[in-house]
């Protein structure tokens, strides 16, 4: 049991429900791998911690399953230190509660003991009197025991406080610093005679804005005290477009070569004209700069700063001295199809190095106001951006000589032009504004992982098992924070990841929502088998987001795709995190969910990056194009994707068939086209008796009318969010992403065929634009029998 005991204390999963609701029992040897590379050690210099950007860590030298990281003697050792040692210490060094049921639990032998206590409250945070901090006594006879742990003979009791039975007031949310000790001075137990520690005072559910039902009673605590928190959602019916920002293009000119945020600035403006409440991003995380051509925004170097291509250079400079020379490389940077990301980065950096330059000579040498603004920012940053910006340098290419505060700079102008684009939405009337997205993990040689190596497993990198898309399971490449660690350094890292990726937001979806409960890891030795799920504490990191989250007033979406344990489920409902559904994926043994069926508390999305644009769906072009990279194991399964792909075929037009029916019944106005659509459909239908249609047949209807209908059918959804990609407003056939590619595949490249301004002027465009508002409206109305 001591190597068994370990594995569980360690989140190493035994079993799990794969995509087929088969039970999977994890082979020993591929736990014991895990744990393996868990307990392997960084050699890390910490020296250079503080001074210098680290060397990168070798995570794979010398780990085998015979390796002795896993001796009796460590077993013994890590189970004392996970198992008992936690009762041996008075407070935990972190520890959270409601706001709704303000406790402290502290750990004790059992004894009658006298405790006394200091609670200080976080630095601005004051109760409604203007106290900030607290001090009483308490005896152990008058607390409820509600855990017990024997060990040595001695029966040690988990004690729990209740705060409004010695605090009066209602307590702020937020980290507050706990102090406690034992009076009784026994010198048996003299390790516990007095501690500290962080209680998180959290509220039960994340920021729910304009979703917020405010016909609702407030929740009332054992106190009386009214705490506004509420659990339902109103009426609202909000739509938004999805959009990739760097296949935006802002205008026609040969310099620029990838969407920006004046192109977002310009999205955010024709959205709102059309009625829109906000506009979803891919993350913008900050890259590796060392390889301008890994361009996958969900494979980032740091998810905590920004990615500086993003950077809108008008703002930087004058349209004229902006236009360096750039004949050397004598191409068009912006090319109808791809981004050529190595010759964007070259022409990007030139023009930044300019700026900073001319900011030096003439905003450092004057101390003008901006530059002091530009030193408050950098103090508020402190030591995570002056390690992020000496990685930078260190890493940059060998042209691009610049000191750690020309990184420090770029930083400095994302984060204004970012946030100004925020305040753009808020101020064009949109409910919500920009959702950001916050990817599951970042690369090993990147600096956030580097920079915080002792929160982190650099022995592993996350994915998924094995599914019908991916017989030999997903590995991600990136590197997954250590359950075990993070706990250890009191979530320090993953609480700076919510604040500082909510404070752009109107509403942040967190990728692959279902790492908060557990993640699949790969060893990255071989020789360490094939990886197993490693659990998380769910509960304590749901109630950080769901405080970060009411202080940023950020709404948070879950992306819950995949395989999704009943956990996350009930946990999300809770915690008010709205699920996140897809179009393709929303379907039943009969086809396709109605949409008055779908999810309320969610966000649906019409497509992603991971799945075809519908135009691409309906041509099977995500299909074409796996078979022509071989990423079909057998010749065979093609055939049968291209047959299941007929199928849904004809369930998609049985679901538009019976949403126009749904939409005539009602006083909503529907365009002639798509009633002569409609009877188009029907005629289909009736002549077709077997529930079946050729291919052929299909093909026979109007994809633009389709697609019409498809829209709008969809817009009526029962969900608080509906979500289209811009790309499939303009009728693009062509994959963002095919999973499971890299080179093979021009992933994260491709721009739109049109340029914001042709957008705007793009009739089709706007008109699919109000029949998607107006069903909104319609979906809105019916929620409210209005």
């Amino acid at each position: 049991m001591g190597l068994e005991k370990l594995l569980y204390l360690q989140g190493v999963g035994a079993e799990y429900i794969d995509c087929h609701g088969h039970h999977v029992q994890i082979a020993p040897s591929d736990r014991t791998g895990i744990l393996a590379s868990m307990l392997a050690k960084a050699n890390v210099n910490k020296a250079n911690v503080n001074t210098e950007p680290l060397n990168l860590v070798d995570p794979t030298s010398s780990l085998a399953l015979t390796d002795p990281t896993i001796t009796a003697s460590t077993i013994s050792d890590k189970t004392f230190s996970l198992d008992v040692a936690p009762w041996l210490s008075l407070l935990p060094s972190f520890q959270f509660c409601y706001l709704t049921h303000p406790v402290i639990l502290i750990y004790l032998p059992e004894q009658a003991a006298e405790i006394a206590f200091s609670l200080t409250l976080e630095e601005g945070a004051v109760t409604p009197s203007g106290q900030t901090e607290f001090e009483w006594l308490c005896h152990t006879q008058n607390l409820a025991i509600i855990g017990e742990y024997h060990h040595n003979n001695i029966r040690y009791c988990r004690y729990q406080v209740n705060l409004i039975d010695y605090i009066s007031e209602t307590l702020p949310l937020g980290y507050h610093q706990v102090f406690a000790q034992n009076l009784s001075h026994n010198s048996a137990v003299s390790e516990l005679e007095s501690a500290s520690g962080t209680l998180m005072i959290a509220p039960k559910t994340c920021y729910q804005g304009v979703m917020m039902d405010n016909s609702l009673s407030p929740v009332k605590p054992t106190n009386g005290k009214e705490i506004a928190e509420h659990s339902q959602f109103g009426n609202a019916k909000l739509w938004g477009i999805s959009i990739q920002l760097y296949s935006l293009k802002s205008s026609n000119d040969p310099l620029d070569g990838i969407g920006d945020f004046k192109a977002l600035k310009q999205l955010i403006e024709f959205s709102a004209q059309q009625g829109a409440d906000f506009v979803m991003l891919n993350p913008l995380h900050a890259l590796d700069i060392a390889n301008a051509e890994h361009c996958s925004p969900y494979s980032p170097s740091d998810r905590r700063r920004l990615n500086p291509l993003y950077i809108n250079i008008d703002e930087l400079l004058d349209s004229n001295a902006s236009r360096i020379e750039y004949s050397e490389l004598d191409v068009n940077l912006n090319h109808i199809k791809l981004i050529n990301y190595k010759r964007v980065f070259e022409y990007k950096y030139k023009v930044f190095v300019k700026s900073y330059e001319l900011f030096c000579l003439e905003q450092q040498a004057n101390s003008t106001e901006r530059y002091k603004v530009f030193n408050a920012f950098k103090a508020q940053q402190g030591h995570a951006l002056s390690t992020f910006c000496q990685d930078q340098m260190k890493h940059a290419p060998e042209w691009l000589s610049m000191p750690a505060d020309f990184y420090a700079y770029l930083q400095f102008v994302a984060v204004e032009q970012l946030t100004d684009c925020q305040q753009y939405c808020l101020s064009l009337g949109m409910k919500i504004g920009l959702i950001g997205d916050l990817a599951i993990g970042a690369i090993l040689q990147g600096n956030e992982v580097q920079s915080q190596i002792e929160q982190f497993c650099i022995h592993a990198s996350i994915g998924a098992p094995a599914d019908r898309f991916s017989p030999s399971g997903q590995n991600w490449g990136l590197t997954p924070l250590d359950p075990i660690k993070l706990k250890q350094h009191n979530y320090c890292h993953f609480i700076d990841l919510m604040r500082s990726n909510m404070q752009f937001y109107g509403a942040l979806r967190i990728d692959h929502v279902m790492g908060l409960l557990r993640l699949w890891w790969w060893p990255l030795s071989k020789t360490l088998g094939n990886g197993a799920y490693v659990y998380y504490p769910l509960d304590t990191l749901l109630a950080i987001v769901c405080l970060e989250s009411q202080r940023a007033k950020c709404m948070v979406i879950g992306e819950d795709l995949g395989i999704v344990p009943p956990e996350i489920s009930a946990a999300m409902q809770q915690s008010q995190l709205l699920s996140n559904q897809l179009f393709y994926f929303s379907q039943h043994h009969d086809g396709f969910i109605a949409p008055q069926q779908h999810k309320l508390h969610s966000l649906m999305m019409l497509a992603n990056h991971d799945v075809a644009p519908l135009k691409g769906w309906w041509q099977g072009e995500d299909l074409h194009i796996r078979d022509r990279l071989a990423l079909y194991p057998q010749p065979q399964q093609y055939q049968d994707e291209l047959r299941l792909r007929e199928k849904e075929r004809y369930q998609l037009l049985q679901w538009i068939d019976s949403g126009l029916t749904t939409l005539l019944k009602t006083d909503l106005t529907i365009p002639s086209e798509l009633n002569e659509l409609a009877g188009q459909i029907a005629t289909l239908f009736a002549s077709n008796t077997d529930n079946a249609l050729s291919m052929l047949k299909l093909d026979d209807l109007s994809f633009d009318l389709l697609l019409d209908a498809w829209l709008m059918v969809a817009a009526t959804s029962q969900s608080g969010l509906f979500c289209v990609q811009l790309s499939d407003l303009l009728a693009d056939k062509h994959c963002i992403n095919i999973p499971g590619t890299w080179k093979s595949f021009p992933n994260w490249q491709r721009r739109l065929s049109k340029s914001i301004d042709h957008v705007k002027q793009d009739k089709q465009v706007s008109q699919r634009c109000q029949l998607i508002a107006a069903a909104r409206h319609q979906a809105a109305c019916l929620k409210k029998d209005c």
